[in-house]
């Protein structure tokens, strides 16, 4: 009796395992990855009324990193719009217990209707510098599905 439990666990188990596994990688939030070495890609799909993380690495943007009492007086945000509608804005740096930079991913809501998200990003310190990164002035597109 035992090995015949034993023997329809191991049939049951998995195949019951299988749906909330598939509804887990299809329910997972997309990530656009902006590289230290200058190129992005996108993880997942971009789909109306649902989030979109952007994962950005701080190397991308170096120049505007002043320092104040020991910590990081800079930061880096990205500027977003979703179909040439207003323009929103959120950082993707956050300070750490030591009060320097380290990357933090912003979260997009993506509109019901949506069809073009358009981003780009900005580093500026307590100097008044300011860098972009914006695919040399067009901004970066991605489809909304």
């Amino acid at each position: 009796m035992h090995t015949r439990i034993l023997a329809l666990s191991l049939v049951i188990l998995p195949a019951l395992a299988a749906p909330a596994e598939a509804a887990t990688i299809a329910g997972a939030t997309p990530v656009l990855h902006f590289v230290a070495d200058g190129t992005e890609w996108t993880e997942g799909t971009l789909e109306a009324g649902r989030p979109v993380l952007v994962d950005y690495d701080l190397a991308r943007l170096t120049r505007c990193r002043s320092q104040y009492a020991g910590g990081d007086a800079w930061s880096i945000g990205v500027h977003y719009r979703v179909d040439g509608g207003p323009i929103q804005r959120q950082v993707v740096t956050r300070l750490d217990e030591t009060r320097h930079n380290v990357k933090a991913p912003a979260s997009i809501d993506l509109p019901l209707g949506g069809k073009d998200l358009e981003l780009w990003f900005q580093a500026g310190d307590r100097v008044g510098c300011t860098e972009y990164d914006s695919q040399y002035g067009a901004n970066y597109h991605y489809t909304i599905s």
